[in-house]
């Protein structure tokens, strides 16, 4: 049951010239068939074809394009960096509604779209995408494979339209306070403290005492705009912002990190006493949700100079979190949004004639800037915005009818298409956009990563595994992190436990519910905290290392997680999970373990929680499934007695986002995290977990350095 999406997107990218090529095409993907097109109804696509198994598709943010700010993707080729097509339109909602599309197509099996052409068109409402206005055309249409079940239906949508980023998806942490360990999934207590000029002010409860930072506080408010719209007012930091923000003096943006980051200078007006004015230094991340809800975080950053006359105020963590309200009357009145604005701010540096213990300017500063969510809220009543929606809503239908045959003004039957891998012909096109550059004004700000490399055809293990772990000592197996208590560790590491996290159950593809996930099928045995140079790929083959001591050991398979974080160095967290029964022939791990790449990437997930850390880290983190190896490059290395998964989590611009946050506060940070292998028939279910592991205030000196080996 193919689903399609149609609509204008600007191509753009670095043209031959030196300079940047953006031109507006008309893009339709059906199922796995991806076309561009020069304007709708054309004859002949610029580009067309399949999405094969190496076709990724990665947000990478908002990025100004010749002075133009866009939202954008970049759909690549893993194995080739030189293949890849970058697209972007004006409106956040509608590149979500493309990165859904994209997700989901890329997660249907590929057997069905390999031999068909592009499927045919249906028609969609008068909408207006981007800069230019696209009017109602009739389709052309084909019988469509049998409907499945809608339990079944349900459940793929749910699997394929997850947004691809950490923080995504529903939460699947049990909620129940009586496990072990769980007590850290309950939501974060904040208590009312005052309301004024129509603002809650929140405290959060504490059992430490503040002595290095002020409280943490919440202002929140609604907001009778999209969320869109107060999105768009908070990032900007022009003239504009003076008339909605009180404490604002003046800004600029000094480095655009990627789509989702950059760091900011501002000036804050100086309206308080004795005391002299400040400026901040910013390094602020944003991101979209599934809802339509947006988060923008931002702590201090020591990057720009002290300026004469300023003293550097500190921000230990902030932000704002914007998430849209439902309407009733069926939409017709205006959006409405909650705005929370929270603030974390440490004393530290502050001074005044009366010393920074006894000034209270610390906490009028935090209060003012959490008031700022008033001013957002007088501005857009003020000016009487009249919101008027930009994207086409539900435009991804299922073709499982013949009502659409025959209705057509554009017939793409009679249409050259390509069933080639799409992105094999980037050259072609590469002359084409170069002939007929659209430029905007100036030349591009943004910045794109380098692509994946290739991925090593996996060996065959040995799978059948009669484990007997009484007659091994595995206590000399044993990483350079040690083991430590669930709670108070102090740079070790430790076994959550795992009914904490939910999982789907035996009964899941009928009644849609999870339940707590039993025992893991691995133990974790041992960690490790590496550094180098190079970023360090397949750690179990390396001479010594902790797998290669334990091969002389029949009946032991391991699992092994290289979790790669590239920052001032390359770092590796390696976890080593080893079984203690049998693999199945013909079970979900059976077939992942000895299964090609494809179906690996669209199985393997993390699910991520912070039971102790900065509000900034749990908030930008979540508790929520991360498909791992659908997001970020994932490489798979299988010897004798072993499975190692290479997780690159600096080959997404998203992913690099929430990182620079947790390396910002990683010595301060417990993180659990549960690795399982996603299941999707009836046969796959329940799912269980590969691993559990909590690290506990890792310290980033104590890495051993692998370079100077």
């Amino acid at each position: 049951m193919a689903s399609r999406i149609e609509g204008y997107l600007y191509n753009f990218g670095p043209s031959r010239q030196g300079g940047v090529y953006c031109i507006l095409t008309f893009c339709v993907l059906s199922g796995r068939h991806f076309s561009q097109w020069r304007q709708k109804g054309d004859l002949v696509a610029l580009r067309s074809g399949i999405l094969d198994v190496d076709h990724r598709v990665e947000d990478t943010g908002r990025q100004v394009i010749n002075g133009k700010t866009l939202y954008t993707l970049r759909l690549y080729n893993s194995k080739d960096p030189k293949k890849e097509v970058l697209v972007g339109v004006v409106n956040s909602e509608e590149i979500s509604e493309w990165l859904k599309a994209f997700t989901s197509a890329l997660g249907q099996p590929l057997d069905s779209f390999s031999t068909e052409p592009c499927a045919t068109t249906f028609s969609l409402p008068f909408a207006h995408f981007g800069e230019k206005f696209v009017g109602d055309t009739s389709p052309t249409g084909s019988p469509s494979p049998q409907s499945e079940p809608l339990m079944l239906h349900r459940q793929k949508e749910e699997l394929y339209t997850s947004l691809t980023t950490i923080g995504h998806e529903r939460s699947i942490l049990e909620r129940s306070s009586s496990t072990v360990g769980s007590s850290y999934l309950q939501s974060v207590d904040w208590r009312l403290v005052r309301c004024e000029n129509g603002l809650r002010f929140f405290q959060e409860a504490s059992d430490f005492p503040f002595i290095y930072k002020l409280p943490v506080m919440k202002a929140v408010g609604v907001v009778k705009a999209s969320a869109d719209q107060i999105f768009n007012l908070v990032m900007e930091y022009g003239p504009e912002r003076q008339q909605w923000d009180h404490t604002f003096e003046s800004a600029s943006v000094i480095e655009i990190v990627d789509g989702h980051s950059d760091v900011l200078y501002i000036r804050l007006r100086q309206d308080w006493g004795f005391s002299r004015a400040r400026d901040l230094c910013l390094a602020r991340y944003w991101k979209r949700e599934e809802t339509g809800a947006y988060s923008v975080f931002y702590r201090s950053f020591h990057k720009y100079p002290l300026q004469a006359g300023y003293v550097r105020a500190y921000i230990h963590s902030g932000g704002y979190i914007i998430t849209p309200l439902k309407t009733t009357d069926g939409g017709s009145e205006k959006p409405c949004s909650l705005v929370e604005a929270v603030l974390e701010m440490d004393t530290a540096g502050w001074s005044s004639l009366l010393g920074a213990r006894i000034s209270g300017y610390p906490a009028y500063l935090r209060d003012s800037l959490l008031s700022v969510v008033a001013g957002i809220r007088e501005h857009i009543d003020a000016h009487s915005i009249n919101f008027r929606a930009t994207i086409i809503k539900r435009h991804i239908v299922e073709q499982d009818t013949e009502d659409y045959a025959h209705t057509a003004n554009h017939d793409l039957s009679e249409t050259v298409v390509s069933n080639a891998p799409f992105l094999s012909t980037s050259d072609d096109i590469e002359e084409y956009f170069d002939a007929n550059m659209d430029q905007f004004s100036e030349s591009s700000e943004s910045v794109y990563e380098q692509a994946l490399s290739a991925v090593e055809p996996p060996k065959l293990p040995r799978i059948k595994v009669q484990s007997e772990l009484e007659t091994f000592d595995l206590s000399k197996f044993s990483g350079n992190v040690e083991r430590g208590p669930l709670k108070g560790g102090k740079h070790s590491f430790a076994e959550p436990d795992s009914s904490a996290f939910l999982l789907k159950g035996i009964n899941f593809l009928s009644t849609g519910s999870r339940a707590p996930a039993g025992e893991p099928i691995c133990k974790l045995l041992g960690v490790d905290w590496l550094k180098c140079k190079d970023r360090m790929d397949h750690v179990a083959g390396m001479p010594r290392s902790f797998v290669q001591r334990a091969c002389s050991n029949e009946g032991l398979f391991f699992f092994i997680i290289n979790l790669q974080f590239p920052h001032t160095s390359n770092y590796s967290l390696v976890f080593y999970f080893v079984t203690e029964e049998d693999i199945t022939e013909g079970s979900v791990l059976h077939r992942f373990i000895s299964g090609d790449d494809a179906f690996r990437n669209s199985r393997f997930s993390l699910i991520p929680a912070i039971p102790e850390g900065s509000w900034i880290v749990r908030q930008a983190v979540g508790t929520k499934a991360v498909p791992l190896g659908q997001i970020v490059e994932t490489k798979y290395h299988v010897g004798f007695n072993y499975m190692e998964i290479d997780v690159n989590l600096g080959s997404s611009g998203v992913v690099r986002g929430v990182l620079s946050l947790v390396f910002g506060f990683v010595s301060a940070l417990v993180v659990d995290m549960a690795f399982f292998i996603r299941g999707e028939t009836a046969d796959e279910l329940p799912e269980r977990l590969i691993g559990v592991g909590r690290c506990s205030h890792l310290q980033l000196d104590k890495a051993i350095d692998l370079s100077a080996a």
